[in-house]
């Protein structure tokens, strides 16, 4: 059974290989994310505290909104954001490396809270050297964060880590941004990234979003648990100038949807054609 359970994994693999050479970084860590247990989740609420979610949750984080990838398109380097110190930034002036965006609002209980508490986790675990080989940006797309709260939560999330507090990870290299709404709808946008706002707060994706040096998407990275190795990946790619697969084309290159059971199908005949053209080059080999 657990052959049968792994054919489509490795067959995804080859299709992704076929189509161009890269990842799809929709991997989730199976250890539960940063948090602090049920008692502490109250002040996860008023934004105090990380906070744990439930597979349902993430399920639903990443459901509830939608994100029209742009691989390979470049993001407005003139958009104006403000720093923790509450002075405005030019997004050419700071994008010199490959750089990981963070789209979260500081307030959000659930999907933010636990994205920005599982990157306390695993970024000393990256490998590379942070403020050197990349930099990672949290982006608030709620108008009424301030640098005052944006310097709170940063402080939440380096004080709750012991390996951010002891320096193993430099806070120059992971800022916590704001803006006004415009400009950061303008980022938004160009990055593909929706959210709306609710009675309760906002609906909106959940993703990281890799860029190249000069501003170019190069990887999409899903979910709320991104692993430290997706994220090396990542920003190793975007060093090289490089992108990523669509994850959404390796989807539709692997599945079949099936409208009566609603739900995507494995499709051997589709992935057995990828890897036919991927063994194609090398036969020419010999």
């Amino acid at each position: 059974m657990r052959g049968a359970a792994t054919l489509p994994a490795v067959l995804l693999a080859l299709a992704l290989l076929a189509g161009g050479g890269g990842t799809a970084g929709a991997a989730s860590a199976d250890s539960p994310p940063v948090g602090f247990d049920k008692q502490h989740n109250a002040g996860a609420a008023n934004g105090t505290a990380p906070v744990h979610i439930h597979k349902a949750d993430e399920a639903r984080a990443t459901a509830s909104g939608s994100v029209e990838e742009k691989i390979g398109q470049h993001v407005p380097l003139d958009v104006v954001l403000r720093g923790e110190d509450g002075r405005f930034l030019r997004l050419g002036d700071i994008i010199d490396k490959p750089t990981i965006i963070a789209p979260v609002y500081y307030s959000c209980p659930n999907e933010c809270n636990v994205l920005l508490g599982t990157l306390a986790q695993v970024l000393p675990e990256v490998g590379l050297v942070p403020g050197r080989d990349y930099q990672v940006l949290a982006v608030s797309f709620d108008e009424h964060d301030t640098p005052a709260t944006a310097t709170k939560r940063k402080g939440d999330f380096f004080n709750a880590m012991p390996r951010l507090k002891d320096g193993a990870f430099p806070p120059a290299a992971w800022r916590f941004l704001t803006g006004d709404a415009a400009e950061v709808r303008r980022l938004m946008d160009a990055l593909g990234f929706s959210y709306a706002r609710t009675p309760t707060g906002f609906r909106h994706s959940v993703a990281l979003i890799a860029l190249t040096p000069t501003g170019k998407i190069s990887r999409y990275l899903y979910g709320i648990r991104p692993l430290a190795f997706d994220i090396a990946m990542a920003a190793t790619e975007a060093g090289a100038e490089k992108t990523g697969l669509s994850v959404k084309r390796a989807i539709a290159m692997c599945y079949t949807y099936d409208p009566q059971g609603r739900r995507y199908v494995f499709d051997i005949t589709k992935v057995a054609g990828a890897g036919v053209l991927f063994a194609l080059p090398l036969f020419g080999v010999f």
